[in-house]
């Protein structure tokens, strides 16, 4: 056992140093590299910022001050997603954050990442969607192959849980590499899923489920708005507010909803959900 760990330990190792050079590498032609503290501050201060204001939500252009940082700002998120002693909450920011910084000059660096036996699988889900942002869709095809076989299955009492789980990673893996049209039909085969099995269940199983599909709406709020089919992103996200786990100060600052903030209807719709003055509307910087 020991003599494993310390295997792990070294290969780990030797992988972060490769992934080092090879992205300092890539932009060596084209930037200045800066102060690598100077970078660290100003990529940590953004997180923050993020963190304090919008932790609750994830959207397209969040990090978009990170933008003009460049490749050298991406090589660091890179490092920082990679580092399993970091806290896993600012993995997943930097994260975020890469699917909005970086660029075509990180593509080496990624598959390179890829080729770690031993990368986390949510670290690989990520890496797999940048690359696709890209360009290099290769991977998120398979996987989106691989879904479908189980998606498209006939729903039995045998297949269904396999069928609704399936589905929600379809959508995701949809959603974020930008196929509104599919993933809003994904949802919706989901809510409806759902709707059918809900009334079977023993009254005691129902909260939950009903729960969860009040929250899928959200999730079809999102790309309806995206996909400009407003009044229907106002009365998925109506009902979405339903949910034990969605909240309006969500839908306040979500910019994948910002085409509910700017309908003429916003500030009574808003006003009609009683939210207190205190809590105010923060809207994401533009690119």
């Amino acid at each position: 056992m020991a003599h494993s760990r310390r295997s792990y330990r070294t290969r780990r190792a030797k992988t972060l140093l490769c992934l080092l050079v090879t992205t300092m590498a890539i932009s060596s032609d084209t930037f200045a590299l800066p102060n690598p503290d100077d970078l660290s501050i100003q990529v940590q201060k953004e997180l923050d910022r993020v963190a304090s204001r919008e932790e609750q939500v994830r959207y397209r252009g969040q990090y978009a001050a990170l933008v003009p940082l460049g490749t050298p700002a991406a090589q660091l998120l890179l490092t920082m997603l990679r580092d399993e002693d970091r806290l896993l909450s600012r993995r997943r920011q930097a994260a975020n954050a890469l699917h909005d910084v970086a660029t075509t000059e990180l593509i080496d660096a990624l598959q390179q990442t890829m080729e770690d036996l031993l990368l986390e699988p949510w670290v690989e889900t990520e890496i797999g969607l940048l690359l696709a942002r890209l360009g290099e869709r290769q991977m998120l095809d398979r996987w989106i192959g691989q879904l479908r076989r189980i998606t498209d299955q006939p729903p039995t009492t045998v297949t269904l849980t396999e069928i609704l789980e399936g589905l929600g990673k379809l959508g995701d893996l949809q959603f974020r590499s930008a196929d509104l049209a599919g993933a809003s039909t994904t949802h919706q085969r989901r809510i409806a899923l759902l709707e059918d099995l809900i009334p079977r269940l023993p009254e005691r199983l129902q909260p939950r489920l009903i729960d969860e599909m009040q929250a899928i709406h959200y999730n079809l709020a999102c790309c309806l708005a995206l996909s400009g089919k407003v009044d229907e992103a106002f009365e998925a996200t109506q009902i979405s507010l339903l949910s034990s786990t969605i909240r309006i100060t969500m839908v306040q600052v979500d910019g994948d909803l910002r085409a509910l903030r700017e309908d003429p209807r916003w500030s009574d719709w808003l006003l009609s959900h009683s939210v207190p003055e205190e809590v105010k509307e923060v809207e994401p910087k533009e690119k």
